[in-house]
């Protein structure tokens, strides 16, 4: 599996890129237990030859903050009182994982915020999902425009749920998705179509938790190798949604528009009731709000695909307007806004002709106070811009993002002049960032190095900072562990220093050269281990200023 990163040259001011294969493998090698029945696959089983995509997901419980910023970050302002108080609650949120282990997390995409992992496939492929509810509640998986059998529905109601229909804290299930001809477009329609997936025991109220995702099935003569569409260069994709945190139940909303009903819940007026509701509600584009969805960015001349859903009640009725760009909604009408009702499902085409910062948002006026706008940027072109590698520049890449669990921002070897005048190697630096668990302790978690035959084990303090010596030592800074020692966000960032004669020796074993350019972009075999999650990759090292 391929996947696209940049590296610093030898010559100061040069950056390079490259492909590096990347694979992460979690600790353990026993696959959780799971259920399966009708259509559903046991781990490992590959349903149809060469055309079966496999995905491990698990719900887990994480904190979310509508506006982590804390502000207003289009208008400059602060953010109005009750949203204000409230900086962090309680959600639910599909994650994707490595392997059935489900130790080593998927890099998460920051444009589709509390999305979950995107799904994708042609016409013809089959997705094999296998699910692991971590949370306290019964939960599925529910697909719109795939085929499936009762047993793959991941709907709970009655007479006959199948049995992926209530996956239990705890257990697994893994769901069969046939992506046949329906699921995608007609010859007329785009190349690609998005749907939604969530959570359906008990509906709205797992909506509401965070718990959605979206799949992408695209028309295979018009694909890339990859199963993208061919016809375009990027894609986004963004959820209108009013998050519900007014503390209020179903049933209760339901019992306080009945007074003296008899229900025996302590009785509101339906002002006070429509007031809490009001404080409550969270207009949001993938789950920010007020400017603080990050990602919507693209380059001048890219022919971007937006995918763009609405869910919701009765209040979510929803019309996205692009400030200063013009999109081709389904293939038949130019326009800057597109009308969404609750579950509608469109795909809009957007030739980015138009460089600088835009707003992108809601038209309905209640939505637009409440913080239901987002920021898009076109870089002009000539401008650093944005990746536009394939894993970066489309969602859910087979072979590609999948694989994702470490990503590098820098890798490079100094060298060091040798007795007899020759450059050879020194040390390596490396800059990463891993996916780790939510509120991960840092201090309480050894992180193990291998280069080749050579393995370093660092126990970082509070602070983040791990110094081995000796002659396969070596320096660990963590760099966003806070003020306790804690990471937040499922993503680790440290700085990794490799210092020691024993690490000059591999890499000339491996066949590096401080002198040879050809052998710079030559992968090195490096695994990381972080607590029980093990990442592997293949990392080209670039050559850094030379050292006396």
């Amino acid at each position: 599996m391929d996947s696209f990163f940049w590296f610093r040259s030898t010559r100061p001011g040069l950056l390079m890129a490259g492909w590096i294969s990347l694979v992460a493998i979690s600790g353990g090698t026993t696959p959780l237990s799971h259920a399966a029945d009708g259509g559903a696959l046991p781990v490992g089983q590959v349903a149809s030859a060469g055309k079966s995509r496999q995905y491990y997901i698990a719900a887990e419980p994480t904190p979310w903050e509508y506006a982590p910023s804390g502000r207003d970050e289009m208008c400059g302002s602060v953010l109005p009182p009750a949203a204000a108080q409230e900086k962090q609650v309680s959600k639910l949120r599909y994650f994707q994982y490595t392997d059935a282990t489900f130790a080593t997390k998927v890099v998460e995409t920051p444009s589709l915020g509390i999305l979950g992992p995107v799904l994708r496939g042609v016409v013809g492929d089959t997705l094999v999902v296998t699910f692991l509810n971590r949370s306290g509640q019964p939960l599925s998986m529910h697909p719109h425009g795939v085929k499936y059998d009762k047993g793959s529905e991941g709907a709970y109601y009655q007479p006959g749920p199948g049995n992926g229909a209530s996956v239990k804290p705890g257990d697994t299930f893994t769901y069969t998705w046939k992506l046949d001809e329906a699921s995608g477009p007609l010859p007329g329609e785009p190349s690609s179509k998005g749907w939604l997936y969530h959570s359906h025991v008990a509906g709205d109220d797992e909506i509401n938790q965070g718990l959605i995702g979206i799949i992408i099935v695209t028309d295979p003569k018009r694909a890339r190798p990859d199963g993208t569409p061919a016809d375009v260069d990027r894609e986004l994709a963004t959820l209108f949604l009013i998050f519900d945190e007014s503390g209020l139940g179903a049933e209760e909303k339901e019992a306080y528009e009945y007074v003296n009903n008899g229900s025996g819940i302590p009785q509101k007026s339906w002002a006070d009731i429509q007031e809490t509701l009001e404080i409550g509600s969270r207009a949001a584009i993938n789950g920010r709000t007020y400017g603080n969805l990050r990602g919507l960015e693209v380059n001048e001349g890219e022919r971007v695909r937006w995918y763009v859903f609405g869910l919701g009640s009765q209040q979510d009725f929803h019309t996205a307007h692009w400030h200063g760009q013009r999109v081709l909604e389904e293939g038949r009408r130019r326009t800057d806004v597109i009308e969404l009702l609750p579950a509608s499902m469109k795909v809009a085409d957007l030739l980015a002709d138009n460089p600088g910062d835009w707003l992108f948002h809601c038209h309905v006026a209640d939505h637009m106070r409440e913080g239901m706008f987002a920021k898009m940027t076109v870089y002009p072109r000539g401008a650093v811009g944005v990746d536009r590698s394939p894993e970066h520049a489309f969602l859910g890449v087979p072979g590609m993002a999948p694989s994702q669990s470490l990503r590098f921002t820098r890798a490079e070897v100094v060298s060091r002049a040798s007795p007899d005048g020759q450059a050879s190697p020194g040390e390596i630096r490396l800059e990463v960032t891993a996916t780790v668990f939510e509120a991960f302790s840092i201090f309480r978690q050894t992180v193990n190095v291998q280069l080749g035959d050579k393995i370093v084990t660092f126990a970082p303090d509070r602070s983040g900072l791990a110094r081995v010596a000796g002659l396969a030592g070596g320096t660990l800074r963590i760099t966003n562990g806070g003020d306790q020692g804690v990471v937040y966000g499922g993503l680790m960032n440290f700085e990794l220093t490799l210092s020691g004669a024993s690490w000059a020796q591999e890499l000339k074993k491996m066949g590096w050269s401080a002198t040879d350019a050809s052998t710079l972009i030559r992968p090195i075999p490096l695994t990381i281990t972080i607590g029980e999650a093990r990442h592997i990759a293949s990392v080209p090292l670039g050559l850094a200023a030379r050292k006396q």
